[in-house]
Protein backbone atom coordinates (compact mmCIF):
# COMPACT_ATOMS: atom_id res chain seq x y z
CA UNK A 1 0.00 0.00 0.00
CA UNK A 2 3.03 2.13 0.85
CA UNK A 3 4.43 1.87 -2.68
CA UNK A 4 0.78 2.33 -4.39
CA UNK A 5 0.68 6.15 -2.42
CA UNK A 6 4.23 6.49 -3.58
CA UNK A 7 3.78 6.07 -7.31
CA UNK A 8 0.55 8.01 -6.76
CA UNK A 9 2.72 10.93 -5.45
CA UNK A 10 4.85 10.41 -8.16
CA UNK A 11 2.15 10.28 -11.37
CA UNK A 12 0.38 13.42 -9.76
CA UNK A 13 3.63 15.39 -9.92
CA UNK A 14 4.65 14.15 -13.24
CA UNK A 15 0.95 14.75 -14.70
CA UNK A 16 1.58 18.39 -13.10
CA UNK A 17 4.78 19.22 -14.65
CA UNK A 18 3.29 18.35 -17.70
CA UNK A 19 0.01 20.30 -17.09
CA UNK A 20 2.54 23.63 -16.48
CA UNK A 21 4.67 22.99 -19.33
CA UNK A 22 1.45 23.26 -21.42
CA UNK A 23 0.29 26.24 -19.26
CA UNK A 24 3.48 28.10 -19.29
CA UNK A 25 3.62 27.78 -23.09
CA UNK A 26 0.14 29.03 -23.82
CA UNK A 27 1.16 31.64 -21.05
CA UNK A 28 4.45 32.82 -23.32
CA UNK A 29 2.25 33.40 -26.84
CA UNK A 30 -0.18 35.46 -24.63
CA UNK A 31 2.77 37.71 -22.89
CA UNK A 32 4.37 38.16 -26.56
CA UNK A 33 0.75 39.22 -27.96
CA UNK A 34 0.51 41.44 -24.73
CA UNK A 35 0.03 45.11 -25.21
CA UNK A 36 -1.01 46.87 -21.69
CA UNK A 37 -1.73 50.72 -23.35
CA UNK A 38 -3.53 49.05 -26.03
CA UNK A 39 -6.08 46.94 -23.90
CA UNK A 40 -5.82 49.72 -21.35
CA UNK A 41 -7.33 52.24 -23.51
CA UNK A 42 -9.90 49.94 -24.69
CA UNK A 43 -10.93 49.30 -21.17
CA UNK A 44 -11.50 53.04 -20.73
CA UNK A 45 -13.47 53.22 -23.94
CA UNK A 46 -16.16 51.51 -21.98
CA UNK A 47 -16.90 54.49 -19.92
CA UNK A 48 -18.56 57.53 -20.68
CA UNK A 49 -16.51 60.41 -21.62
CA UNK A 50 -16.21 62.52 -18.29
CA UNK A 51 -15.64 59.16 -15.79
CA UNK A 52 -12.97 57.68 -18.76
CA UNK A 53 -10.82 60.92 -18.14
CA UNK A 54 -11.19 60.87 -14.54
CA UNK A 55 -9.94 57.12 -14.29
CA UNK A 56 -7.35 57.94 -16.67
CA UNK A 57 -6.11 61.01 -15.13
CA UNK A 58 -5.71 59.12 -11.95
CA UNK A 59 -3.83 55.93 -13.04
CA UNK A 60 -2.02 58.30 -15.45
CA UNK A 61 -2.95 56.92 -19.14
CA UNK A 62 -4.01 57.98 -22.44
CA UNK A 63 -0.93 60.55 -22.37
CA UNK A 64 -2.38 62.12 -18.62
CA UNK A 65 0.26 62.55 -16.30
CA UNK A 66 -1.51 60.67 -12.53
CA UNK A 67 -3.31 63.48 -10.74
CA UNK A 68 -4.92 63.20 -7.19
CA UNK A 69 -8.25 63.43 -6.36
CA UNK A 70 -8.03 67.31 -5.51
CA UNK A 71 -6.25 68.27 -8.97
CA UNK A 72 -9.07 66.62 -11.04
CA UNK A 73 -11.49 68.02 -8.60
CA UNK A 74 -10.59 71.19 -9.66
CA UNK A 75 -10.04 70.72 -13.37
CA UNK A 76 -13.65 69.23 -13.60
CA UNK A 77 -15.65 71.44 -10.88
CA UNK A 78 -16.15 68.05 -9.16
CA UNK A 79 -15.08 67.63 -4.97
CA UNK A 80 -12.99 65.34 -3.48
CA UNK A 81 -15.18 63.03 -2.31
CA UNK A 82 -16.73 63.09 -5.42
CA UNK A 83 -14.12 62.38 -7.43
CA UNK A 84 -13.30 59.44 -5.36
CA UNK A 85 -17.00 58.01 -5.51
CA UNK A 86 -16.40 58.26 -9.85
CA UNK A 87 -13.19 56.35 -9.24
CA UNK A 88 -15.02 53.58 -7.42
CA UNK A 89 -18.45 53.65 -9.31
CA UNK A 90 -15.95 53.66 -12.39
CA UNK A 91 -13.86 50.29 -11.39
CA UNK A 92 -17.20 48.60 -10.10
CA UNK A 93 -18.67 49.12 -13.26
CA UNK A 94 -15.65 47.64 -15.28
CA UNK A 95 -15.46 44.40 -12.89
CA UNK A 96 -18.41 44.21 -14.24
CA UNK A 97 -17.58 44.10 -17.92
CA UNK A 98 -15.77 40.97 -16.97
CA UNK A 99 -17.22 39.09 -19.95
CA UNK A 100 -15.86 41.51 -22.25
CA UNK A 101 -12.82 39.67 -24.36
CA UNK A 102 -10.28 41.96 -23.91
CA UNK A 103 -10.64 42.90 -20.44
CA UNK A 104 -11.39 38.83 -19.47
CA UNK A 105 -8.61 37.55 -21.03
CA UNK A 106 -5.84 40.70 -19.45
CA UNK A 107 -7.08 39.56 -16.04
CA UNK A 108 -7.01 35.94 -16.47
CA UNK A 109 -3.76 35.80 -17.66
CA UNK A 110 -2.18 38.69 -14.73
CA UNK A 111 -3.88 35.85 -12.41
CA UNK A 112 -2.55 33.04 -13.71
CA UNK A 113 1.05 34.37 -13.58
CA UNK A 114 0.55 35.61 -9.61
CA UNK A 115 -1.08 31.77 -8.57
CA UNK A 116 2.01 30.27 -10.65
CA UNK A 117 4.57 32.44 -8.51
CA UNK A 118 2.49 31.25 -5.11
CA UNK A 119 -0.16 33.12 -5.19
CA UNK A 120 2.14 36.88 -4.72
CA UNK A 121 4.69 38.62 -6.36
CA UNK A 122 6.47 41.54 -5.85
CA UNK A 123 4.82 44.15 -7.78
CA UNK A 124 8.19 45.52 -9.83
CA UNK A 125 8.75 41.39 -10.65
CA UNK A 126 5.75 40.88 -12.03
CA UNK A 127 5.78 44.73 -14.04
CA UNK A 128 9.11 42.96 -15.64
CA UNK A 129 7.45 39.75 -16.60
CA UNK A 130 4.66 41.30 -18.42
CA UNK A 131 7.14 43.72 -20.18
CA UNK A 132 10.82 42.96 -19.72
CA UNK A 133 11.57 47.27 -20.98
CA UNK A 134 7.97 48.75 -20.00
CA UNK A 135 7.74 52.12 -20.54
CA UNK A 136 5.72 54.33 -17.78
CA UNK A 137 2.93 54.27 -19.46
CA UNK A 138 3.01 50.60 -19.64
CA UNK A 139 3.78 50.51 -16.27
CA UNK A 140 0.75 52.54 -15.11
CA UNK A 141 -1.57 50.72 -17.66
CA UNK A 142 -0.38 46.95 -15.61
CA UNK A 143 -1.37 48.60 -12.27
CA UNK A 144 -4.71 50.11 -13.41
CA UNK A 145 -5.55 46.20 -15.05
CA UNK A 146 -4.80 45.01 -11.18
CA UNK A 147 -6.43 47.47 -9.85
CA UNK A 148 -9.18 46.36 -12.42
CA UNK A 149 -9.08 42.57 -11.28
CA UNK A 150 -11.42 41.82 -8.16
CA UNK A 151 -10.04 38.60 -7.91
CA UNK A 152 -6.52 39.72 -7.10
CA UNK A 153 -5.64 42.24 -4.29
CA UNK A 154 -2.48 44.10 -3.63
CA UNK A 155 -0.49 44.10 -0.25
CA UNK A 156 0.96 47.32 0.25
CA UNK A 157 4.40 48.08 1.01
CA UNK A 158 5.51 47.65 4.71
CA UNK A 159 8.81 47.85 7.08
CA UNK A 160 8.95 43.70 6.12
CA UNK A 161 7.42 43.75 2.37
CA UNK A 162 8.08 44.78 -0.59
CA UNK A 163 5.11 46.10 -2.45
CA UNK A 164 3.07 42.96 -4.06
CA UNK A 165 -0.18 41.56 -5.63
CA UNK A 166 -1.52 38.56 -4.51
CA UNK A 167 -4.44 36.25 -5.16
CA UNK A 168 -7.53 36.79 -3.23
CA UNK A 169 -7.00 33.15 -2.25
CA UNK A 170 -3.71 33.72 -0.80
CA UNK A 171 -2.97 32.49 2.71
CA UNK A 172 -0.42 35.13 4.27
CA UNK A 173 0.35 33.36 7.17
CA UNK A 174 2.03 30.57 5.40
CA UNK A 175 3.97 33.36 3.45
CA UNK A 176 5.63 34.50 6.88
CA UNK A 177 5.90 31.08 7.84
CA UNK A 178 8.54 30.45 4.50
CA UNK A 179 10.16 34.35 5.25
CA UNK A 180 10.96 33.02 8.97
CA UNK A 181 12.14 29.57 7.62
CA UNK A 182 15.03 30.85 5.31
CA UNK A 183 15.50 33.76 8.35
CA UNK A 184 15.96 31.16 10.24
CA UNK A 185 18.46 29.25 8.42
CA UNK A 186 20.37 32.15 7.74
CA UNK A 187 20.66 33.05 11.24
CA UNK A 188 22.26 29.65 11.75
CA UNK A 189 24.26 29.73 8.91
CA UNK A 190 25.95 33.32 10.37
CA UNK A 191 26.68 34.62 6.49
CA UNK A 192 25.39 34.85 3.38
CA UNK A 193 24.05 31.94 0.98
CA UNK A 194 24.13 31.55 -2.76
CA UNK A 195 20.66 30.71 -4.15
CA UNK A 196 20.49 27.76 -4.53
CA UNK A 197 22.24 27.22 -1.35
CA UNK A 198 19.55 28.62 0.46
CA UNK A 199 16.83 26.96 -1.29
CA UNK A 200 18.21 23.67 -0.92
CA UNK A 201 17.94 24.21 2.86
CA UNK A 202 14.53 25.41 2.70
CA UNK A 203 13.53 22.10 1.07
CA UNK A 204 14.89 20.31 4.48
CA UNK A 205 12.33 21.99 6.55
CA UNK A 206 9.35 20.51 7.22
CA UNK A 207 6.99 23.21 6.21
CA UNK A 208 8.81 22.30 2.53
CA UNK A 209 8.23 18.84 2.73
CA UNK A 210 4.36 18.58 4.24
CA UNK A 211 3.61 21.32 1.42
CA UNK A 212 5.62 20.35 -1.40
CA UNK A 213 3.29 20.93 -3.80
CA UNK A 214 2.39 24.07 -3.62
CA UNK A 215 6.30 25.00 -3.11
CA UNK A 216 8.93 24.72 -5.86
CA UNK A 217 12.53 26.92 -6.33
CA UNK A 218 10.49 29.64 -8.49
CA UNK A 219 7.37 30.17 -5.66
CA UNK A 220 10.61 29.89 -2.49
CA UNK A 221 12.98 32.61 -4.74
CA UNK A 222 9.64 34.62 -4.97
CA UNK A 223 8.90 34.61 -1.70
CA UNK A 224 12.39 35.75 -0.65
CA UNK A 225 11.89 38.53 -3.41
CA UNK A 226 8.95 39.61 -1.59
CA UNK A 227 10.70 40.29 1.98
CA UNK A 228 12.24 43.19 2.95
CA UNK A 229 14.20 41.71 5.69
CA UNK A 230 16.44 38.94 3.58
CA UNK A 231 18.32 40.85 0.46
CA UNK A 232 20.49 40.30 -1.89
CA UNK A 233 24.30 41.64 -2.73
CA UNK A 234 25.45 42.28 -6.05
CA UNK A 235 27.33 38.37 -6.12
CA UNK A 236 23.49 36.89 -5.74
CA UNK A 237 23.91 36.16 -1.89
CA UNK A 238 21.06 36.19 0.14
CA UNK A 239 21.41 37.30 3.69
CA UNK A 240 19.72 39.38 6.15
CA UNK A 241 18.76 43.10 5.61
CA UNK A 242 21.16 44.06 8.35
CA UNK A 243 23.90 42.17 7.99
CA UNK A 244 27.00 44.25 6.21
CA UNK A 245 27.81 41.84 3.69
CA UNK A 246 24.47 42.38 1.85
CA UNK A 247 23.79 46.52 2.57
CA UNK A 248 27.13 48.10 3.09
CA UNK A 249 27.64 50.44 5.09
CA UNK A 250 30.59 52.43 3.97
CA UNK A 251 33.44 51.38 1.60
CA UNK A 252 35.66 49.30 3.79
CA UNK A 253 31.83 46.96 3.77
CA UNK A 254 32.37 46.78 0.06
CA UNK A 255 35.89 46.24 -0.11
CA UNK A 256 35.33 43.43 2.06
CA UNK A 257 32.35 41.94 -0.10
CA UNK A 258 34.83 42.39 -3.21
CA UNK A 259 37.29 40.60 -1.86
CA UNK A 260 35.28 37.83 -0.44
CA UNK A 261 34.15 37.45 -3.62
CA UNK A 262 37.15 37.08 -5.25
CA UNK A 263 38.84 34.91 -2.94
CA UNK A 264 42.84 36.19 -3.14
CA UNK A 265 44.06 39.01 -2.43
CA UNK A 266 44.40 42.34 -4.80
CA UNK A 267 45.86 45.58 -5.19
CA UNK A 268 43.99 48.77 -3.47
CA UNK A 269 43.17 49.85 -6.83
CA UNK A 270 41.87 46.85 -8.20
CA UNK A 271 39.75 46.74 -4.92
CA UNK A 272 38.09 50.61 -5.97
CA UNK A 273 38.24 49.18 -9.55
CA UNK A 274 35.78 46.02 -8.34
CA UNK A 275 33.65 48.06 -6.07
CA UNK A 276 32.65 50.88 -9.09
CA UNK A 277 32.12 48.11 -11.12
CA UNK A 278 29.68 46.27 -8.95
CA UNK A 279 27.71 49.19 -8.47
CA UNK A 280 26.62 48.66 -4.63
CA UNK A 281 25.15 52.39 -5.28
CA UNK A 282 25.52 55.78 -6.46
CA UNK A 283 28.44 56.24 -4.87
CA UNK A 284 31.66 56.24 -6.72
CA UNK A 285 34.63 54.94 -4.57
CA UNK A 286 38.27 56.79 -4.98
CA UNK A 287 41.36 54.38 -4.42
CA UNK A 288 42.93 57.49 -2.03
CA UNK A 289 39.71 56.58 0.44
CA UNK A 290 39.90 53.22 -0.35
CA UNK A 291 43.81 52.89 0.78
CA UNK A 292 43.00 54.95 3.87
CA UNK A 293 40.18 52.73 4.60
CA UNK A 294 41.89 49.25 4.42
CA UNK A 295 45.12 50.57 6.11
CA UNK A 296 42.69 51.48 9.41
CA UNK A 297 40.71 48.42 8.79
CA UNK A 298 41.12 45.45 10.84
CA UNK A 299 39.33 42.92 8.49
CA UNK A 300 41.75 43.85 6.00
CA UNK A 301 45.95 42.97 6.06
CA UNK A 302 48.69 44.68 3.73
CA UNK A 303 50.27 41.39 2.26
CA UNK A 304 52.66 43.68 -0.45
CA UNK A 305 53.35 46.50 -2.66
CA UNK A 306 49.08 48.24 -2.25
CA UNK A 307 48.45 44.76 -1.73
CA UNK A 308 45.24 43.69 0.53
CA UNK A 309 44.22 40.35 1.77
CA UNK A 310 41.57 39.26 4.07
CA UNK A 311 42.75 38.92 7.93
CA UNK A 312 40.12 36.00 8.23
CA UNK A 313 42.12 34.04 5.23
CA UNK A 314 44.94 33.96 7.52
CA UNK A 315 47.30 36.76 6.07
CA UNK A 316 49.64 38.21 8.68
CA UNK A 317 50.84 41.80 8.91
CA UNK A 318 54.17 43.20 9.73
CA UNK A 319 57.71 42.98 8.26
CA UNK A 320 58.74 39.13 6.30
CA UNK A 321 61.17 39.12 9.36
CA UNK A 322 58.07 39.46 12.26
CA UNK A 323 56.23 36.82 9.95
CA UNK A 324 59.07 33.72 9.92
CA UNK A 325 59.67 35.09 13.72
CA UNK A 326 55.56 33.56 13.84
CA UNK A 327 55.96 30.83 12.53
CA UNK A 328 59.37 29.28 13.84
CA UNK A 329 57.61 30.06 17.47
CA UNK A 330 54.42 27.48 16.89
CA UNK A 331 57.38 25.10 15.34
CA UNK A 332 58.60 22.65 18.17
CA UNK A 333 61.89 23.13 16.21
CA UNK A 334 63.96 24.20 13.14
CA UNK A 335 62.31 24.01 9.90
CA UNK A 336 63.84 23.71 6.30
CA UNK A 337 64.40 26.47 4.11
CA UNK A 338 61.95 25.30 1.65
CA UNK A 339 59.28 24.68 4.79
CA UNK A 340 59.28 28.54 6.00
CA UNK A 341 59.29 29.95 2.71
CA UNK A 342 55.97 28.16 1.96
CA UNK A 343 54.29 28.87 4.96
CA UNK A 344 55.11 32.71 4.82
CA UNK A 345 53.87 32.93 1.07
CA UNK A 346 50.67 31.56 3.14
CA UNK A 347 50.28 34.78 5.04
CA UNK A 348 52.01 37.71 2.55
CA UNK A 349 52.60 37.86 -1.23
CA UNK A 350 56.45 38.41 -1.17
CA UNK A 351 59.11 36.91 -3.68
CA UNK A 352 60.87 33.69 -2.47
CA UNK A 353 64.00 36.02 -2.16
CA UNK A 354 62.57 38.53 0.13
CA UNK A 355 62.06 35.56 2.79
CA UNK A 356 65.34 34.29 1.36
CA UNK A 357 66.51 37.83 2.71
CA UNK A 358 64.86 38.32 5.97
CA UNK A 359 66.17 34.77 7.07
CA UNK A 360 70.21 35.77 6.39
CA UNK A 361 69.52 38.10 9.37
CA UNK A 362 71.98 36.41 11.95
CA UNK A 363 70.69 38.63 14.73
CA UNK A 364 67.35 36.75 14.33
CA UNK A 365 67.83 33.73 12.91
CA UNK A 366 70.22 30.54 13.26
CA UNK A 367 71.11 28.15 10.33
CA UNK A 368 70.86 24.81 12.25
CA UNK A 369 72.63 21.98 10.51
CA UNK A 370 72.65 21.93 6.44
CA UNK A 371 69.43 23.57 5.66
CA UNK A 372 67.33 24.13 8.75
CA UNK A 373 66.72 27.85 10.36
CA UNK A 374 65.30 28.65 14.10
CA UNK A 375 65.22 31.58 15.97
CA UNK A 376 68.57 32.74 17.93
CA UNK A 377 66.32 33.06 21.24
CA UNK A 378 63.66 31.01 21.77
Amino acid sequence: MENSSENSEEQKKALSGILDKIIDSKQSVSLQNFEPALVASRILNLLKERDRQILAKRFGLLAFSPRTLEAIGKEHNLTRERVRQIEKDSIKFLRSKLDEQQLSEAVKMLAHIISDCGKIIKEIELIKMLSMEATEEEKRSILFLLHIAEELLEVKESEMLHNAWASVTYNHEFFLSIIDSAKAILKAEGKPLDELELIDKLRQTEIYKNNQLELNEKVLKNYIEISKEISKNPFGQYGLNEWREIKPKDVGDKAYIVLKHEGKPEHYSAITALINKHGFDKRVANKESVHNELIKDPRFVLVGRGIYALTEWGFEKGVVADVIIEILRKTNGPMSREEIINEVMKKRMVKRNTVLVALSNKQIFAKIHKNKYDLVMR
